[in-house]
């Protein structure tokens, strides 16, 4: 017999890869019954698992309504983002100062990755967060980057959502070079500037979108 633990992190991951690649959609009722269904699960670990991804950010729960996908407004994308450009341009700043020749051939050959035509929005959301998470990791703060890795990942439904509907593939691309080549030459100031820089086109993109498609 499977352990009660296992299905419930089977759940979990589950669950937040399908609100990741949109089979739910941000503001959608999440029914334990139904999710236990679909899950092949009774809804003791389904509701275990939304509590989880509540802790992540990916859910809310009503006790009067239940749970559904979390659906941020503009104002509060535009309070994360702020957060956001504040912590990552941090990390990066420490990140260029810490830059080794493995490091940095290890960005470079995940930018390569992202300049493959025709590459699909969640290779792009994925390789995307695989070159910040690794550049923050040169920032030698843990702290610092698990913050900013769970901030991001409660966003990863309206990541997808930016790339698919309002993203720049040449605008991204240039920008995560040149933060690379700040880091490489070892400036802090610079990579930072440009971290920033990057966060702020991105924000101001998905906040209007969201703004024209959900009052």
């Amino acid at each position: 017999m499977i352990a009660v633990k296992t299905w419930q992190e089977a759940a979990v991951e589950q669950l937040r890869e399908a609100i990741i690649g949109g089979v739910y959609q941000p503001g959608q009722r999440l029914k334990q019954q139904e999710l236990a269904r679909v899950l092949g699960c009774s809804p003791v670990p389904v509701r275990e698992a939304l509590h989880r991804l509540a802790a992540e950010g990916f859910v809310v729960i009503d006790p009067q309504r239940g749970a559904r996908v979390a659906d941020f407004n503009s104002r509060e994308l535009a309070e994360i983002y702020e957060v956001r450009t504040l912590l990552e341009g941090r990390a990066a700043e420490r990140a260029a100062g810490r830059m080794t020749p493995e490091t940095a051939r290890r960005l470079r050959a995940i930018l390569d990755k992202m300049d493959t035509p025709d590459i699909a929005p969640v290779d792009w959301v994925r390789l995307n967060w695989e070159f910040h998470d690794s550049l923050y990791a040169s920032a030698e703060q843990e702290f610092l980057r698990k913050t900013i890795s769970n901030l991001r990942r409660s966003m990863e439904p309206y990541l997808r959502l930016d790339i698919a509907q309002v993203g720049n593939y040449a605008a991204g691309r240039r920008e995560h070079r040149a933060i690379l080549q700040a880091c490489v030459r070892g400036d802090g100031k610079l990579a930072a500037r440009h971290t920033i820089a990057h966060l702020r086109r991105t924000a101001q993109g998905l906040i209007e979108y969201v703004q024209s498609h959900w009052k």
